[in-house]
């Protein structure tokens, strides 16, 4: 039967103790973000694409229906206004998100696509212009896409040999899937 000392049971004592502190310190609670993660990001990168479809789709229906309609039009989009106002200052705080937690690709890609849905004239007359507006709204939206999928690790790596084939096989089949319905 061996007796400890007192100094060698408080020295126990300590080391077990910040064995336990470490311990309960890397407890994270699960669906609750930390500052700075992975999930903030996502949370922060999600809510600029939810805002951002909603202000383009909010956006190209008035601009449909003003050219549609014309000046019938004005007088219901009049009493739109401060629904105009609530999209855009969803899209502006969702942006201010991005900038918040967002790596320096992800806010320069955030920003372009702030941009393209700023720059929709909803007033265009002409439906190819309009279009064309549109379509640099969906290309600056894939671009944020992309940098979000690179920033959050969701891209394929070089190492991930499995996968990229798993892609590749997936892609081959999807273009000889339109070639045959062609």
């Amino acid at each position: 039967m061996t007796f400890t000392t007192p100094a060698v049971t408080a020295a126990g004592i300590k080391a077990s103790g910040s064995l336990a502190s470490a311990l309960i310190g890397r407890y994270r609670p699960t669906g609750v973000p930390r500052l700075g993660s992975k999930e903030e990001r996502r949370e922060a990168y999600g809510r600029l694409l939810d805002s951002a479809a909603r202000a383009f789709g909010y956006g190209y229906q008035m601009a449909h229906l003003r050219r549609e309609a014309g000046r019938a039009a004005n007088k219901l989009l009049l009493g739109q206004v401060p629904q105009t106002w609530e999209v855009t200052s969803d899209l502006i705080g969702a942006l201010n998100g991005v900038q918040l937690c967002g790596s320096m690709p992800v806010i320069a890609a955030a920003e372009n696509l702030v941009t393209a849905i700023s720059d929709l004239d909803l007033n265009e007359k002409s439906d190819a212009r309009f279009q064309q507006q549109a379509t640099a709204v969906v290309a600056a939206r894939e671009a944020f896409m992309d940098a979000c999928r690179t920033d959050l690790a969701y891209t394929t790596r070089w190492w991930q040999v499995r996968r990229r084939r798993g892609e590749r096989r997936f892609l081959r089949q999807q273009q000889a899937d339109r070639t045959a319905a062609r």
